[in-house]
């Protein structure tokens, strides 16, 4: 673990979104610091973009992390950003290895998996290993800890979480996508919502979770809702597209996916495209099997008790949050950037406008890269340590077993522990 000046040295280890959006928020705050000097990525497109951008040399190209881990260590930091399933082998092999790393959530495809790399983390302590729970980092959630934190309101009885997916979002990345499915996937709670989980931690103090209850189902998006008779399995030949409003040509024309993974410049590519790809399916006729609404109830130390939910059943994606305490409540919305502070007594709230934040995740995932460059070069506090994100993974693995087991009750102590043992 660095705490001097740059250049930083990275390599990325899987070069997706992902790893490009945290590569350019360090480029664009510390462009005197950092160097990149490795990918490895299967992808030709990504491996030539990002060796012409940053002079990576030849010998310094790879097809896969499997080539990366063989070699030497070549960097200080490592962007571990590969698909789910493929985080385990990389993350344990290069920590190992004596890397520094930023890894992308989820930790691991599974419960095993995500906590022996923790253990791993722990044994190499002078290492900074960095999970990505950028959410930490916004403007919107920090100014909340603020509140709550100031006491004004007293303690914190309560809080309403909700993850409005979107239906369009719901779509492209739990249905048609790379998490559609629990073999390629971490579960829907994990793979998208262990973010949340780390976030009710981070307003309540790390306050360890001590039970929770957690139910689900897969209510919409199955062949059950596929009518032979008026659809077609590609929305290209299908007699109701310009009705459907999960219309995978609507959806990838009409700018609502932001990091669309195609090229759509021409008609014929978009015709090519939605009659060849995953993309072009029917959302009534994938191999789809992650739920598409789950509640969860969980209870904290202290008698704080929470309820978050994750549904694809919104018209947009965003987060809303309700914190009610001994003196007053908070009601946040997240894609307004909007606090509404209600203390008891008085006629009015006190209205707070953050603004706009620039980058993905509402300014987190910017705010998690300065974050980790101020630390990483001066030592200042880091805001998500590894052993929060494996409790909040732990939370969220924990869900998914209620959730299979019809809302049983979960001790997270216990369960936690009993899996420790199975190491």
């Amino acid at each position: 673990m660095r705490f001097d000046k740059g250049p930083v040295t990275f390599a990325l280890v899987g070069a997706g979104g992902r790893a490009g959006c945290y590569i350019r928020a360090i480029e664009k705050y510390y462009p005197n610091d950092f160097k990149v000097v490795a990918i490895a990525d299967p992808d030709k497109e990504k491996q030539n973009y990002y060796s012409k951008k940053y002079n990576i040399k030849k010998e310094n190209i790879f097809d896969g992390y499997e080539e990366f881990i063989k070699k030497d260590r070549m960097c200080d930091v490592v962007i571990v950003a590969t698909l789910d399933d493929m985080h385990y082998i990389p993350a344990i092999s290069l920590i190992e290895k004596g890397y520094d790393m930023i890894l992308e959530k989820p930790i691991g495809f599974s419960l095993q998996e995500t906590i022996e790399i923790g253990e791993c983390a722990r044994k190499h302590k002078n290492q900074f290993i960095a999970v990505c729970h950028v959410l930490r980092h916004t403007p919107f959630f920090s100014k909340i800890k603020e509140i709550i934190d100031s006491k004004e309101l007293g303690e914190v009885i309560d809080i309403q979480h909700n993850e409005n997916v979107g239906y369009f979002h719901y779509a492209h990345s739990y249905v048609r996508g790379n998490w559609r499915n629990t073999n390629i996937s971490a579960p829907f709670i994990v793979a998208k919502s262990c973010h949340d989980m780390d976030i009710l931690l981070y307003l309540l103090g790390n306050k360890r979770c001590l039970n929770l209850s957690s139910m689900g189902s897969l209510s919409f998006f199955n062949h059950q809702h596929f009518d032979e008779k008026r659809m077609a399995k590609r929305c290209t030949d299908c007699s109701i597209e310009k009705k459907c409003p999960y219309s995978a040509l609507k959806i990838y024309t009409s700018g609502l996916i932001k990091s669309i993974v195609f090229d759509l410049t021409t008609p014929e590519k978009i015709l090519k495209t939605f009659s060849t790809s995953q993309y072009g399916r029917c959302v009534f006729a994938c191999d789809n099997n992650v739920c598409d609404n789950q509640v969860t109830i969980l209870e904290f130390e202290g008698g704080v008790h929470a309820t978050f939910n994750a549904s694809a059943f919104t018209n947009k994606n965003q987060r809303t949050i309700k914190i009610m305490c001994e003196y007053g409540e908070i009601r946040g919305l997240g894609h307004k950037k909007l606090i509404e502070v209600q203390k008891f007594g008085e006629e009015k709230p006190t209205i707070i406008e953050l603004g706009d934040s620039s980058g993905g995740h509402g300014g987190g995932d910017e705010g998690f890269c300065v974050n980790f460059m101020e630390s990483y070069l001066h030592g200042k506090e880091f805001a998500s340590p590894i052993d929060m994100s494996i409790e909040s993974h732990v939370m969220a693995f924990a869900a998914d077993i209620s959730k299979n087991n019809n809302g049983k009750v979960i001790n997270i102590p216990e369960f936690w522990e009993n899996e420790i043992k199975k190491l």
